[in-house]
C-alpha cells in the first residue's frame, strides 16, 4: 500500500463520527494524541502495544489507526502487518505511524508493510490533521470511486 496523495487546494476532510485508535506504550503520548483528537472532534480509544491494536482493530469501529513504532511485544510494523492480514474490509484502515524513528529510509519501511503516512514525533498538530485528512480522503475516494490527486512521496 503506498501513501495517498493529498487533493490539491482541499480543507481537511474529517468525518463527523471520526473514530481514531492511538496505539503507543507510553501514556503522556496517548494523552496528547488523545487531546489533539479532542480538538479534532474525533472519538478516540487508547491501545498499549500491537496486541491490543490488533484485537481492537479487528471490531473494524475504527476509521484510523495512529501507531507508534517502537512498543514491548508487539510493535507497530508487526501490528500493521497483522492488520493487513485481517479478512474482510477492517484491514484497509488507515494506520498512520507516529514515531520519533522517522528518518527516510525508515519512512520507506513503514510505507512498505502498509502504512499510509508517518507523522514524526514530537507531533505537530497541523502535520497530523493532514495526515489523517490525507487517509480518510483516500480512503473515501476508494469506497466512492472518486479520483484522489496522488503527491509524489
Amino acid at each position: 500500500m503506498a501513501k495517498h496523495g493529498k487533493r490539491a487546494g482541499a480543507a481537511p476532510v474529517f468525518l463527523e463520527r471520526t473514530r481514531v485508535l492511538i496505539v503507543d506504550d507510553v501514556p503522556q503520548n496517548r494523552v496528547l494524541l488523545g487531546i489533539l483528537c479532542d480538538q479534532f472532534g474525533f472519538q478516540h480509544e487508547p491501545a498499549e502495544n500491537g496486541y491490543d491494536a490488533l484485537e481492537a482493530a479487528r471490531s473494524g469501529r475504527f476509521d484510523v489507526v495512529l501507531m507508534d513504532i517502537l512498543m514491548p511485544r508487539m510493535d507497530g510494523m508487526a501490528a500493521t502487518r497483522a492488520i493487513r492480514a485481517l479478512p474482510g474490509p477492517v484491514c484497509d484502515v488507515p494506520i498512520i505511524a507516529v514515531t520519533t524513528a522517522a528518518a527516510p529510509g525508515e519512512v520507506l519501511r513503514y510505507l512498505s508493510v502498509g502504512m499510509n503516512d508517518v507523522v514524526a514525533k514530537p507531533v505537530s498538530r497541523e502535520k497530523l490533521a493532514e495526515a489523517i485528512s490525507t487517509a480518510l480522503a483516500a480512503r473515501q475516494a476508494v469506497e466512492t470511486d472518486a479520483p484522489v490527486e496522488r503527491s509524489a512521496a
